[in-house]
């Protein structure tokens, strides 16, 4: 952790910045009430005060002038995964947190098959069958078969986090899972089959893992892992927290577990992971992590981390040429809050949301601390400006998890999604109004802010359940991004993306994957660009690590032309560095760029089929 002073620095120039913004904008106040309970998960920050103008906030009733963006189509999906979390009398801890899910075209068939994790009861045994992690092949027109079986990736035991990459370069994803107990590590042998090699790999350590994340740090064209740790938690161990007179027992404390910091492993590209948290500068930061995101924050070249902590400062670790990390969050604006109030971050993204061509970050909080969004100030300082942006008032409620930004009605610009749910679901039995289950929200970027959607973005979003995991990407092939939802002890929600109805839609929208050879097979650490001359802003997509809370996503990037059959010229930035510019592309198609072997040539553009 950085010294006082650079926390002060941070906090002085969020103070600066809020002071001018209400000097020039003359903004409402509008207090917060705090938490009540001593007990509770999370112990109460300072009340917070909101900046915008005031917004509806019956998450039912709201409405817009436009029709719903998202369908529930689970019914019908073939998916019949319950999660369970593991959950009991005796509260253990890591069932509050949940399990992650994930988007992974395991066959190389173009379609986004499913894999969900779960929890297991405590205490964990090794000869329990049930319940275990699942995966569902897509057959088309949002059909799912389970694969389980054939597959090898029924783990039994405490599932938490999901990460999807293609470690050996073979064209095949492989994953990762993350446990409270060994994490674990399947190869794709590209028949339909995984292997288990964590052991092997090196990267079976036991602790308690949340979220990972891929990346290639070193720039040498093997995908690394990094993975989050919580802390030291035991059964044996674990406290009675609640009112023991009445015989109420909750979640405990974050600040009951002591944390512990997260492992980065290096890929030796021979089916090998060396531990180089130490030498890479990572081992002396402990924060009870959650969610973590992968991506060049700096425009360095160099992929960068953010990671949100659970009652400590977020941290950000900023790459130095691939030898090195410094953990600069604090002294940069990106730890806190605007004043300087540490929050319980769970799920973190990171996109740029303004088109500036600097990435911007978004966190989830827990309940009276607003969501978190940090405007990128060219990569000298981030902005905390959620509440200037439209993006905290609604969120102050609910404890938020899974979150992830996406161009949702394909209006060029990237929208923001977030799910919800309690950790406890007996609260009001010690008098607190917390609901258990909680709604999603979801915010239409307009260009300048974030406008609440409400229940106007589907019935889902007008209804409340206990949420965790995240995942987005494109189910059917229409070129529209979907979204898949995980519940605690429940099934998951499989919500198909309405907004590709117009048959004028198709002609507006180019999805690209991208290969890379001399760089990572996923190319984790790309960006797309394309340029808007007449308001000075771009699109800019990245293929990032990680994201949202405990979950993989579909890679494929969309890109959406201003009139319908418009051509669209993009440019890569590879994760190696080298730039380079597209023949322009027609819209209705899904193509496939592979990455040249040289930095003279050009890339190789697959038109792969055209948009459902």
């Amino acid at each position: 952790m950085k010294s006082k002073v650079q926390r002060l620095h941070a906090v002085a120039s969020h103070c600066l910045v809020m002071l001018f913004v209400l000097c020039v904008q003359g903004c409402h106040e509008q207090s917060v009430p705090a938490p009540s309970d001593s007990t509770t998960k999370h112990t109460p920050v300072a009340a917070q005060t909101d900046l915008t103008m005031s917004e509806p906030t019956d998450f039912s009733s709201h409405r817009s002038n436009e029709s719903a963006w998202f369908d529930d189509v689970t019914a019908a999906s073939g998916i019949d995964f319950v999660h369970v979390s593991g959950d009991s009398p005796e509260k253990p801890f890591p069932a509050a947190n949940g399990s992650g899910l994930g988007m992974i075209d395991f066959d190389l068939d173009g379609w986004q098959d499913l894999m969900f994790l779960t929890g297991t009861p405590f205490p964990i045994s090794a000869s329990r069958k049930v319940p275990r992690n699942r995966i569902y092949r897509n057959r088309g027109e949002l059909h799912f078969e389970d694969v389980t079986d054939q597959t090898g990736l029924g783990h039994t035991g405490f599932s938490a986090g999901l990460a999807v990459g293609d470690f050996d370069n073979d064209g095949f994803p492989d994953v990762s899972v993350t446990c409270f107990g060994a994490n674990q590590m399947y190869l794709n042998q590209g028949d339909g089959t995984f292997k288990d090699v964590g052991a092997q790999a090196g990267v079976s350590h036991a602790q308690w893992g949340t979220s990972a994340a891929c990346l290639d740090f070193d720039n040498d064209g093997f995908l690394d892992l990094y993975v989050c740790n919580y802390g030291k938690w035991s059964l044996e161990t674990n406290p009675f927290c609640g009112d023991q007179a009445r015989g109420v027992r909750v979640f405990c404390s974050p600040r009951s577990i002591e944390p512990v910091h997260d492992v980065l492993y290096r890929n030796l590209g021979d089916g090998r992971f060396e531990n180089v948290t130490e030498p890479m500068g990572l081992a002396t930061v402990a924060g009870r992590s959650q969610g973590v995101v992968a991506a060049d924050l700096n425009n360095d070249g160099w992929i960068d981390l953010y990671v949100g902590n659970d009652l400590q400062a977020n941290s950000l670790f900023l790459n130095r040429g691939g030898t090195k990390f410094e953990s600069v969050g604090e002294f940069m604006g990106a730890a806190y809050d605007y004043v300087g109030n540490m929050q319980a971050s769970m799920g973190v993204d990171a996109a740029d949301m303004n088109g500036d061509g600097w990435l911007d970050l978004f966190a989830t909080n827990f309940e009276d601390e607003h969501n978190s969004l940090y405007e990128n100030l060219r990569g000298e300082f981030f902005d905390e400006v959620a509440h200037q942006r439209g993006l905290a008032r609604e969120s102050l409620p609910w404890v938020g998890w899974g979150t992830l930004f996406a161009d949702f009605n394909l209006d060029r610009r990237l929208d923001v999604i977030v799910v919800n749910g309690h950790v406890d679901n007996n609260r009001r039995e010690l008098g607190q109004d917390s609901s258990y289950e909680q709604p999603p929200l979801v915010w239409r970027n307009n260009g300048k802010r974030f406008d609440f959607l409400g229940a106007a973005a589907g019935k889902f979003f007008a209804s409340r359940s206990c949420a965790r995991g995240l995942s987005t990407g494109d189910l059917d092939n229409d070129g529209a991004v979907d979204v898949v939802v995980g519940h605690q002890d429940a099934a998951p929600m499989i919500l198909r993306n309405l907004n590709r109805a117009s048959p004028e839609v198709v002609s507006r929208i180019i999805q690209i994957r991208l290969v890379g050879t001399r760089s990572n097979r996923d190319a984790v650490g790309s960006r797309l660009v394309v340029a808007d001359d007449l308001k000075g802003t771009s699109q800019v997509r990245i293929v990032r690590g990680g994201g949202s809370y405990l979950s993989a996503h579909d890679l494929r990037q969309v890109l959406v032309t201003s009139e319908p059959n418009e051509s669209i010229v993009t440019s890569i930035h590879w994760p190696n560095g080298v730039h380079q510019t597209l023949e322009p592309l027609m819209p209705g198609h899904q193509y496939d760029v592979v990455e040249p072997d040289s930095t003279d040539a050009k890339p190789r553009v697959l038109n792969r089929r055209k948009l459902k």
